[in-house]
């Protein structure tokens, strides 16, 4: 008798729209169809069900890729994946929970003068000598690209912020993953904020959102034998040998 197969990868590809409030400070505001022409995919690559804790659980991989339209990147973006479709379900354990890029020092120079006159007023006229200083800051900021994260009991956040300095942009590439406790019955949906620009300015750019409007379902009972690689161990999920954070790499050079 043949194995079972899983079931192939849940797939949505959305087109960024522009928020209705324009981001402040833009200098050199674009388009709003090189915002639409900005896009992100998002695959539920992995989806096992076993158990975690004697109760039943389930592994969720998903990638999101960010393709941006031609000279315009992603800047920031804000990933909110959350349960619906979940009654009793909760996430209890993802991956990552926050990295660090590589250190940027953004030089930022500041001149200030202190000025005064020294002397007084004869006849009506003011007179005197100027007098005087001037002071020149120098200070460093260190803009990192980041990831950081906040679970709440159905709903993970992810936001995701560049280097100032060497303005790669996001991740092009973002992969999550997570143990959800459930019955087997639960979808997720998920939404992106972000921020795009084709500026060095980091102060320059233009929010947008993407949204998936139907939820992938990931019931017990659609997904079956799984979605995805098989994923062994599946069943020993409480264990220390099953890592998440094989699921989800962290090694972009940013």
């Amino acid at each position: 008798m043949a194995e079972p197969t899983a079931n192939p990868p849940l797939q949505s590809e959305l087109c960024f729209e522009p928020d209705t409030e324009l981001a402040e400070r833009d200098e050199q505001p674009f388009s709003v169809d090189l915002i639409r022409q900005s896009k992100v995919t998002t695959t539920a690559t992995q989806v096992q069900y076993g158990k975690f804790g004697g109760k039943t659980a389930c592994l969720v991989v998903v990638q999101c890729n960010f393709i941006p339209t031609y000279q315009v990147r992603f800047k920031y973006v804000e990933i909110k994946l959350k349960l619906v479709k979940a009654d009793g379900s909760s996430i209890i354990a993802y991956q990552p929970h926050e990295w660090e890029g590589k250190e940027g020092a953004l030089p930022v120079e500041q001149t200030s003068k202190v000025g005064g006159k020294l002397g007084g007023s004869g006849g009506g006229v003011e007179g005197g000598l100027e007098s005087g200083y001037e002071r020149h800051t120098e200070r460093t900021e260190i803009k990192k690209a980041r990831i950081f994260s906040v679970l709440e009991a159905s709903t993970v956040t992810w936001t995701l912020s560049e280097n100032d300095v060497t303005r790669e942009g996001v991740p092009s590439s973002f992969k999550a993953a997570l143990i959800v406790e459930t019955e087997g019955k639960f979808s997720i949906r998920l939404e992106y904020h972000a921020k795009l620009t084709k500026s060095v300015d980091p102060r320059s750019w233009r929010p947008a959102y993407a949204r998936i409007t139907k939820p992938f379902d990931l019931n017990q009972d659609s997904v079956g034998s799984g979605i995805g690689p098989i994923v062994a161990g599946i069943a020993e999920m409480e264990k220390d040998s099953f890592d998440l954070t094989k699921f989800a790499p962290t090694g972009w050079d940013l």
